[in-house]
């Protein structure tokens, strides 16, 4: 996830998250690197924060390459498929699913919460089930101020938003149709990148009913 064009550090890639699917167990592994992780840069013997990865690599002419070549190399795992999605795909694929349901575990204010162009906001979120729209959920997944873990606890918030999406999916079936969902993410532009083929999305589809994704196992790599 980076924040996209309307933001400072556009290309920052502050949510890394590692996705594997075990083809034969049926499992689905879910794991968080944080933004400010050292991490090794490819090939030169150096190492700098995970975040800033995305943006060497643009500044090399190799996208996504050093960014999966690192994650790789940290975590052990070969990197099939990437995915990448701007704070404006975010908004508008929320929306696209009509909001999702989220179990707030705490109170939130954050009178000085980040917007586009530099700009501040209130955000304000209480306790307990909330629908969240797009925008809303984007907030809640940024929101760090106000929590006692800082970025840990972001993070946690923002697997949170993964399997709340996956259930508000998996409730609408003709949004996980290859063809409607080929073009969603069409009309999504350059708010969503990602090297998996579009004729092989029908195949993902099939692959992620088969799988038990009411058992995720969600990690997040912290200080702690």
């Amino acid at each position: 996830g980076r924040a996209g064009e309307k933001y400072p550090g556009r290309n920052l890639t502050d949510t890394v998250m590692l996705l594997s699917l075990d083809t034969e167990k049926k499992r689905v592994g879910l794991l968080s690197l944080p933004r400010d992780l050292f991490a090794p840069i490819p090939g030169t013997g150096l190492s700098t924060k995970l975040n800033s990865l995305y943006q060497i690599g643009l500044n090399e002419d190799v996208g996504t390459e050093i960014l999966r070549d690192s994650v790789a190399e940290i975590t052990g795992q070969p990197i099939h498929y990437y995915a990448m999605i701007d704070f404006d795909g975010f908004e508008r694929m929320i929306d696209a699913l009509g909001g999702i349901q989220v179990e707030v575990m705490r109170d939130i204010y954050d009178p000085r919460y980040p917007g586009k162009n530099y700009s501040y906001e209130t955000f304000e979120l209480k306790k307990g089930w909330q629908k969240l729209d797009g925008k809303t959920a984007l907030k809640y997944a940024r929101e760090r101020h106000d929590d006692p873990e800082s970025d840990f606890g972001r993070t946690k918030r923002q697997q949170q938003i993964m399997q709340a999406v996956r259930d508000r999916a998996w409730s609408i079936p003709t949004f996980l149709n290859p063809f409607a969902l080929s073009g969603f993410l069409e009309s999504l532009g350059e708010s969503v990148t990602t090297d998996i083929p579009p004729e092989r999305l029908g195949r993902f589809i099939e692959l992620a009913r088969s799988l038990d994704t009411k058992n995720v196992s969600t990690i997040v790599i912290d200080a702690w």
